[in-house]
């Protein structure tokens, strides 16, 4: 008898309706047995990590602990049944008594390698083991990967790799946390993936706050060609003219070219070619997650929830995790079914060609997994819950997109020497609309060069009859949306300035079109951006992401050697040294150990987590800077502390502060310093006790309270003139 250990229960129910020989409802309790073969399932992993005070009580986590206990590393780190899952573990361990071989059916990567063999080495299993790579659910794939059974043993280095970097986020998460924690007297936590993107948001947010709008300039010359209208050519600037700069930024020397054109006889060649646009690739799921957040404002999260219920609920799509844009090819033929399927489901149709074989279709660039696709599965999409609906059919017009004819086009393009440069024209024209006929226009930044004249290939004589100068303003980055923040972080490797280490990360993602040496996977990527809004590190407001004044503070306080994007390429070559047999499991481990060690001394000493805060005005009775801090506006002169009954005790200055929230409504910094000086700022959008919106003039009284005026008119009903604001 063989045992199959699939990684999830639907996975298992799939394979034994495949190879069972019987029918298996939905529902059907695992395992299941026939035609030899007995399916059982895990539930992704259903081992952890035990923590560090179960392995030495030198490590519990209470009041007593020392940091020269740190840091905690521990070889061939011991593991335990997950809390809830031990019912798994002792069913596979009585299954494995029983059989003669395994098939290790986890998901084709390196954490789906793991979860089994992990299980295995911890019942102690020795038996023969071997490999199946299934990347959906249809049937007849199934079947055909189990046609395809490998030795286990080759895989064998994945999980090794993958359980390094399982010890390494153990040590590296309980030794920097527990350090940061104890010296900023917080509850912090460290991450080899949170830090880092911590610092994309805060690097993204300074760069707004930093930017200042200047202006550019470029220069166009209207050219009459051949006698008749006149053409744009865009001035291309020579090295000099930019001198080390990527624009031009002061109008005289353009001022000056322009005379220097004025009326200029030019002769030119224009030529033409031919090209065209390919429809864009199916999804994976960073670019899901990008696209549905454009869209519907979807965060990380719900889209990765919504793809797991239409995999798990309605078999609706394929693998929903996946990091890969390709499809084996095997999934051409059949096409026509699963688009009459995904069309009906979704009640509407797009006209496609099922015969054309795009370029999704390609086995050198299939990785783990394929891209996310409809399957072959009839319900009515339309009755799904919106965030749902809104994922399936995304998915499905995707797919659609490639069975579209390309978009082709002609484009002409001349250049005339100029001595500051060239003089460019370039024009394009759609010969065949293909696939944006259907679906689009895809949405794409830079010139519209569709709206420049055309002119025919051949020799051509001009004049310049003016020259037109043209200002821009630059533009700030845009915020982060959970959309653009998950495609970042996919592509983290862009911000690491070491050379060797950006080419390390770009290598762990070599061949994956959506990946290009990002940090966190495509199925741990929400969850990162969850725990930082959790932990008070970031906030989403409006579908921006945007770090908080605790998120910044913490982030600079992190040692440099630890909360980068680098520290994820120094692990990569780590775990391809272990998964070559080169060096142990043990090694990313000690790595963390060693950058430990490096900043431990001064990492966080001296330092306080709370916010300096910013100065918004000059308090009335010290006359020092009052700071805008959270929920309140305080004279820096202050300091209290923290009784052990939860109260706060004044330890210094003048006591001056009022709270920054005043009838429900959140002042803001511009309106606490007219109140600092003197002035009686409206505020709108208050709240009275009786719930009713009301408007006021505000004021600070002589003890510091916030009070109301009217302009004479009388005080909503259940609103009191008068709030103090005082601490």
């Amino acid at each position: 008898m063989r045992l199959v250990i699939a990684e999830k229960p639907m996975l298992g129910r799939d394979i034994a309706r495949a190879i069972c020989g019987r029918e298996v409802s939905e529902t059907a309790r695992l395992p299941i047995s026939g035609n030899g073969y007995v399916v059982c399932a895990l539930a992704g992993h259903v081992l952890e990590l035990v923590e560090p005070g179960d392995i030495d009580p030198r490590w519990r986590w209470d009041g007593e602990f020392d940091e020269s206990r740190l840091p905690i590393v521990v070889d061939d780190w011991p593991k335990r049944p997950i809390e809830g899952k031990e019912g798994i573990v002792e069913q596979v361990s009585s299954l494995l008594g029983e059989c003669d071989s395994v098939v290790h059916a986890g998901d084709p990567d390196d954490e789906g390698q793991l979860l089994v063999d992990e299980l295995l080495d911890y019942l102690g299993y020795a038996g023969p083991v071997e490999r199946v790579l299934v990347n959906d659910n249809i049937e007849a794939n199934i079947r055909a990967a189990f046609g395809r059974l490998e030795d286990n043993a080759r895989y064998r280095p994945l999980s090794a790799s993958a359980y390094a970097r399982q010890m390494a986020d153990m040590a590296f998460g309980v030794s920097e946390s527990r350090l940061a924690g104890m010296r900023l007297r917080a509850k912090v936590s460290v991450g080899r993936v949170q830090t880092p993107t911590l610092g994309l948001v805060v690097a993204r947010d300074r760069a707004i706050e930093g930017h200042e709008r200047r202006a550019f300039y470029t220069l166009v010359a209207h050219v009459a060609i051949d006698g008749g209208g006149a053409v744009d050519f865009k001035l291309s600037p020579s090295d000099e003219l930019l001198a080390g700069d990527e624009r031009i930024w002061s109008r005289e020397p353009l001022e000056a070219l322009a005379a220097a054109l004025q009326g200029r006889a030019l002769a030119f060649e224009a030529t033409a070619r031919t090209g065209q646009k390919l429809p864009p690739l199916p999804y994976d799921l960073t670019t899901l997650q990008a696209e549905l957040s454009k869209r519907h404002g979807m965060t990380a999260k719900q889209t990765l929830e919504a793809t797991q219920r239409l995999r798990d609920e309605h078999h609706a799509i394929t693998y929903n995790r996946s990091d890969c844009r390709y499809l084996p090819e095997e999934y051409h033929a059949q096409a026509p079914a699963t688009l009459a399927a995904a069309f009906a489901n979704v009640g509407r149709s797009w006209d496609v060609d099922a015969s054309l074989r795009g370029r999704a279709f390609d086995d050198a660039k299939v990785g783990a997994h394929g891209a996310i696709i409809p399957q072959e599965t009839r319900f009515d999409a339309r009755c799904l819950r919106d965030h749902d609906r809104w994922a399936y059919e995304a998915v499905v017009e995707r797919y659609a997109m490639q069975f579209a004819r390309p978009l082709a086009y002609e484009e002409c393009s001349s250049s005339v020497p100029c001595e500051a440069g060239s003089l460019e024209h370039r024009a394009r024209r759609v010969t065949d609309p293909g696939f944006t006929a259907a679906f689009g226009e895809p949405e794409e930044e830079g010139e519209d060069e569709s709206a420049a004249a055309w002119v025919d290939p051949g020799r051509h004589e001009g004049k310049v009859a003016s020259c037109e100068l043209r200002e821009g303003k630059t533009s700030p980055p845009k915020p982060y949306s959970e959309g653009t923040l998950v495609t970042d972080m996919a592509s983290a490797a862009k911000y690491v300035s070491d050379p060797a280490l950006k080419a390390a990360l770009k290598s762990k993602d070599e061949g994956k079109a959506g990946e290009h040496g990002g940090i966190g996977t495509t199925a741990t990527r929400a969850d990162v951006i969850e725990r930082l809004k959790a932990r008070g590190f970031v906030e989403e407001s409006g579908g921006k992401i945007r770090s908080t004044e605790k998120g910044r503070a913490f982030y600079d306080l992190v040692p440099a050697d630890i909360r980068g994007a680098d520290l994820t390429a120094r692990w990569w070559l780590i775990q391809q040294e272990v998964a070559a047999g080169r060096a142990d499991v043990n090694a990313v481990q000690r790595a963390v150990a060693e950058a430990f060690e490096a900043h431990r001394g001064e990492a966080y000493a001296g330092k306080s987590l709370a916010s300096p805060g910013k100065p918004v005005g000059t308090c009335p009775c010290c006359g020092a800077r009052v700071l805008a801090r959270g929920k309140v506006f305080d004279c820096e002169s202050n300091r209290r502390r923290k009784l052990e009954d939860g109260s706060w005790e004044q330890e210094a200055g003048c006591g001056f502060r009022f709270f920054s929230t005043v009838a429900g409504k959140r002042l803001t910094d511009a309106q606490a310093s007219a109140l600092l000086a003197g002035k009686s700022p409206l505020v709108k959008g208050l709240t009275s006790k009786a719930g009713r919106k009301f408007e006021a003039r505000l004021r600070l009284a002589q003890d510091g309270s916030v009070e109301f005026s009217f302009d004479g008119r009388p005080a909503p009903r259940g609103r009191r003139r008068g709030a103090s604001g005082r601490g």
